[in-house]
Order: C-alpha cells, then structure tokens, then sequence
C-alpha cells in the first residue's frame, strides 16, 4: 500500500472549510483512540513479513501537510467532497433491508428507563431535539437502536450511559446542524455499546456464561444475537503484526501498537502479549454496525462530508488477514486449530461475508470513503486476499456460506447462539 500523496501545489488556496474539516477530523481521531478497545502491510506473496515503507513526496505548505501526515489524510477528499455532487448511490433496498424490524423487540418499559435516563444527562432542549433523532433512528436502523437499549440496561453506568454522557460533555453536536452532528454521536456510541455487550459481557445476559474465561472463551453481540465461541487455547498476540509496519498511521497504532496498555472490565488490565485475534473479529464486528449506521442515516449526511467510515472497516479486515497469513506461516498449531474450530471458522466467514458486504456498498460514496482506496487496494489484491480464501477452504466453510447463526446453532460443538429476547 502507498502512503497517501500529501502534496499541494503552490498554488492551491487552503479554505476555511477544508481547515475546520481537518481539526474536526483531528477530534474524532482523538476521540477514536482514546475510545476504542486494527493493518499490518506485510506482503502475502512472499515466504515472510516484509515491511512496508510508505514513501510521499513533501508538501509545500509546511503547516497543513503536518495536520494532513499526522492524520493521514488525502486533500483531495478534502477538496472533492465540497465541489462535487453525491453520486447517484440507490440505497433503497440496502436501507429496507436495514430497516427490517425482526427480531428487533424494545419494550415500553426499557424505552421509558432508556429516554428517563437520557432526561437526565441532556438539558432540557438537547433532550427534546436527541429524542426526535432516536425515534427516526429507530425506524432507519432497529438493529442500531436494539442495541442502545439493550447494552444499556445491562450494562454498569459507565460502560452504558457514560457514553451519552461523555459526548454531552464535548457538545460535539452543538456545533452546527443537530442532526448532522448528533448522528456522528450516536453511530460512536453504538459501535462502543457493541464491544460493551460483547466479550466477558456476555455474563450480564447469560447467567451460565458468567465465568466464561475472557479471550480464552469469547462473545460477540451481532444483531439480536449473542455468539458465543469455546476456545481452550490462546494463540498468538495480535501486537505482532505492528513490527511489519514502518510509518504506522493513527488506526496501526491505536490497534496494534503493544505499548498501549488495553484496560478492561473491573479495574484489570491486559498486557498486549495477551490478546489475541478475537479482539480483531470484535471490531471487524463493530465497524461493520458503524458502515450499517452510515449507510441507513445517510439522510442526514451533506454532501461536505468526508468520513473514514469505510477505511475504518477496510482496516480490520486488512488486520485479519495479515494475522491469519502470520498464523499459517509461523504458527501452525494455531492455524490447525483454527481451521478445525469448526464454529469459530464459521464466526470468521460470516464477519467477513458482512464486512465485505458494506465495504462495497459504501466504496462510491464520497462521504464515508476518506482514504478507503487505498487500504482497499490492499485488501483485495490477489496476493492478501488468497489467505482469506484457503482459510474458508480448508475449514469447509464455503458449503456453509449462505447459512445463518440461528441455522448453524446445533451443527457445531463449540459455538452457541444465544437470541437475546428470549433471554
């Protein structure tokens, strides 16, 4: 993968809307490591890791190039996005097929402790305005809105409505159209609440799965369901994949870099060495729900935008196939197992089959592809994608492929599917 070219010509006048993008998107990314619980670019066609070193040319206005490196961002998504028009992008039937309310039942009672709640939190005109959103939310995305109520009424107040809180704090929404703004707020605090129901959360829906060993064991929150994966071993630290990559850019390091201390539920912390790939499927899962998200509210989208909705999905599936490249050659007791892990294998199909889904639903819109061709590039090129493909062929996965999680409940040992309104 090439580094983004961060040239301007001398030429080239900086507006004050570009500039206000680019300190906004220095926010979100602020906001982005300091939230988050993702690509090594070493190259499959050779017998090891290979770094990559990204080379660019200077920028001739110093000052911006900084902002533009540290953020690894294209000025020309910058520039693009407020001169052209949207393209002609039909998403009507994706957002019907977003829209289907199945197996998406939220009683009155939780939405009353869900909206008392909020009351709370907000003033009394935020509280009006964030109220009318959610119940369009609600029509647009069940599944999104599922999880807001769900994951809050389990969840302790800091991993449920803290985020609420958290993001009223910064008034992020305040700073023009509600909507707009709030909408960015909430696709944030949904894809958080997934990692907040899933993991060694799943004990706060399940009783019997409240020992479940963390990371060892693992859950996963996908729509209405909980996933849940028995694994006896760990395999190798997903922070290995860092040491391939030179120049890491802001996602590398807050998902990869082993100096960062991941802390988790209780006050414990988990040193890097000690988490797997499991973490990687959980925001392959999470970034997908965010793609979903962008997709049914993109209403509210202008045609300004430029967001990295597609690169941050783009991203997670680049890290899960350099870490299953990784593992088929260096460590093949992981890879036999893996591969045998029958329901693990399939959690892996279906994550991919719905990450690649979205990715190339959202890949012409210009508002939510900021620096997504390039990590796209990578991703599909013949040499990274064919890891993807003999894994699905030698677990037997493809005569499974277009079976569901409630389908395979009872075909495999060591997966379990749990519907959370039966719980």
């Amino acid at each position: 993968m090439k580094k983004i070219n961060h040239k301007l010509k001398a030429n080239s006048k900086v507006t004050a809307s570009i500039l206000i993008t680019i300190f906004t998107i220095a926010a979100i990314s602020i906001s982005i490591i300091c939230t988050s619980c993702c690509i090594d670019l070493s190259e499959f066609s050779k017998s090891e890791s290979v770094k990559i070193t990204f080379t660019g040319e200077n920028a001739d206005a110093a000052t911006i190039d900084k902002l533009l490196d540290k953020y690894n961002i294209n000025p020309e998504d910058l520039t693009g996005a407020s001169d052209n028009q949207i393209p002609d992008i039909d998403y009507t039937a994706i957002k019907k097929e977003l829209a289907d309310t199945s197996g998406y039942q939220v009683s009155q009672k939780e939405e009353d402790e869900f909206f008392g709640n909020l009351k709370k939190i907000y003033d009394e005109e935020t509280f009006v305005l964030s109220k009318d959103y959610l119940k369009n939310f609600k029509i647009l995305y069940p599944a999104g809105y599922f999880t807001l109520v769900k994951v809050t009424q389990k969840q302790n107040y800091s991993a449920g409505y803290g985020w609420f809180e958290l993001m009223n704090e910064n008034k992020s929404f305040s700073m023009g159209d509600f909507g707009l703004d709030y909408s960015g707020d909430i696709n944030a605090i949904v894809h958080e609440l997934i990692h907040s129901g899933s993991g060694p959360f799943i004990g706060l829906f399940v009783e019997d799965l409240k020992d479940s060993s963390f990371l060892k064991d693992y859950s996963y929150l996908i729509g209405n369901l909980l996933v849940f994966i028995e694994k006896d071993k760990m395999f190798f630290s997903k922070y290995e994949l860092f040491d391939d990559i030179k120049n890491p850019d802001m996602f590398d390091k807050t998902y990869l870099d082993p100096d960062i201390t991941v802390s988790i539920a209780e006050g414990k912390e988990v040193k890097a060495s000690d988490i797997d790939f499991t973490m990687i499927l959980d925001e392959l899962n999470a970034y997908t729900v965010s793609a979903k998200y962008a997709i049914a509210t993109e209403s509210y989208v202008s045609q300004s935008n430029s967001a990295t909705a597609r690169c941050g999905l783009l991203k997670q599936m680049s890290y899960l196939e350099l870490y299953l490249k990784r593992c088929y050659e260096k460590y093949p007791e992981d890879w036999k197992y893996i591969t045998e892990n029958k329901g693990l294998a399939f959690l892996i199909m279906k994550l991919w089959q719905e990450a690649e889904k979205f990715e190339n639903i959202v890949k012409d819109d210009s508002r939510f592809n900021l620096n997504g061709e390039s990590v796209s590039e990578f991703v599909y090129n013949p040499d990274n994608y064919k890891i993807i493909e003999m894994f699905f062929e030698e677990s037997g996965m493809p005569e499974y492929k277009n079976e569901n999680f409630k389908d395979i409940d009872a075909e495999f040992d060591k997966l379990t599917v749990y519907e959370i309104n039966d719980i």
